[in-house]
C-alpha cells in the first residue's frame, strides 16, 4: 500500500480483499494506510469470496467499495481467547505458583483461575476495540454509531444484503471495481500493475526445494491421520497461536 501510495505512476488503487479477519490491530493498521491513502488518489475495495470482521475492517476506509453478490461479508464484531489449563493441570499433578511484590505485578498464568480482575480487564479491552471497530464503519459508511452497531454484532451478511444495508456500494467483480478506480481518477486509458510482486519461478523453485522436507512430514502426517483430521490440526494449531484481541469469523468458512 505504501509503495503503491509514493508511486506517482499510481493514479488510483484497488485493494482486494479476501480474508475472514484476524488481529484486531492488524486491521486497524491496514485501515489507517488506507485512510492516508485515500488522501493522494482514489482507493476502491473488491472483495472476493469472504471479507468479514477484519477483512471488513480494513475496507470501510476505502473510497468505494465492491461485493459480489455471494460474498460473506459483515462480522463485524471483536473477541478473545484466552487459554486455560487449570482443571487439567490439577488432574494431572501439575502445581504453578507465582509471587509478586503486588496483585499486579504478577502476569496470568494459565495454570491458575483467571481472576476476576483479570477477566474485567481483558473484558475492557474487547468492549473498547468494538467501540473502535463501530467508530470506524461509522465514519467509512457515512451512519452513526448506533446505525453501525444495529448492523453488527458479529452477523454476516451476503453481498446482495450487504449492498441493501449500505455496508458495500456496489455489487461487481475485480474488473468493475478496477473501471470504477480508473474513472475515479479521470483516466480513459490505463494499465493494470499487480502488487507485491511475486517472485521468479526459478526463485520459488528455490524455496520449494529448502521448504522440501517441511512439506514431507506434513504429508506424512496428513497421510498417517487423514486429510480431514489433519485439517482440524492446522486449524487448532492456527487458533493457539493467535495473540490479542480478534477482529474475525469466530468459525472456519470453507466455499467450494
Amino acid at each position: 500500500m505504501i509503495k503503491a501510495r509514493d508511486d506517482e505512476s499510481v493514479k488510483a488503487i484497488v485493494l482486494r480483499v479476501n480474508s475472514p479477519g484476524g488481529s484486531a490491530l492488524t486491521s486497524d493498521i491496514i485501515w489507517r494506510e488506507v485512510e492516508l491513502t485515500k488522501e493522494k488518489k482514489p482507493v476502491v475495495v473488491s472483495m472476493g469470496n469472504v471479507a468479514a470482521s477484519g477483512g471488513y475492517y480494513i475496507a470501510v476506509g476505502a473510497n468505494k467499495i465492491f461485493a459480489e453478490p455471494t460474498t460473506i461479508t459483515g462480522s463485524i464484531g471483536v473477541f478473545g481467547t484466552i487459554p486455560n489449563v487449570h482443571e487439567l493441570a490439577a488432574d494431572i499433578g501439575i502445581n504453578a505458583e507465582q509471587v509478586g511484590t503486588n496483585k499486579n505485578s504478577v502476569d496470568y498464568s494459565l495454570f491458575e483461575p483467571m481472576t476476576d480482575e483479570f477477566r474485567s480487564v481483558v473484558q475492557e479491552g474487547v468492549e473498547d476495540t468494538y467501540e473502535t471497530f463501530l467508530k470506524r464503519v461509522a465514519q467509512g459508511r457515512g451512519i452513526s454509531v448506533a446505525e453501525a452497531d444495529s448492523l453488527a454484532q458479529g452477523r454476516v451478511w451476503s453481498g446482495v444484503d450487504a449492498k441493501r444495508l449500505g455496508l458495500v456500494d456496489e455489487l461487481g467483480n475485480l474488473e468493475d471495481a478496477i473501471a470504477e478506480a480508473a474513472k475515479m481518477a479521470d483516466l480513459e486509458e490505463y494499465g493494470i500493475r499487480k502488487l507485491p510482486k511475486y517472485k521468479s519461478g526459478f526463485e520459488r523453485m528455490l524455496e520449494d526445494l529448502s521448504g522440501a522436507g517441511v512439506k514431507a512430514k506434513q504429508e506424512l502426517i496428513e497421510d498417517e491421520i487423514g486429510t480431514e483430521a489433519y485439517s482440524i490440526l492446522k486449524e487448532v494449531k492456527s487458533a493457539m497461536e493467535q495473540e490479542g484481541i480478534q477482529a474475525r469469523m469466530p468459525f472456519i468458512l470453507n466455499i467450494k
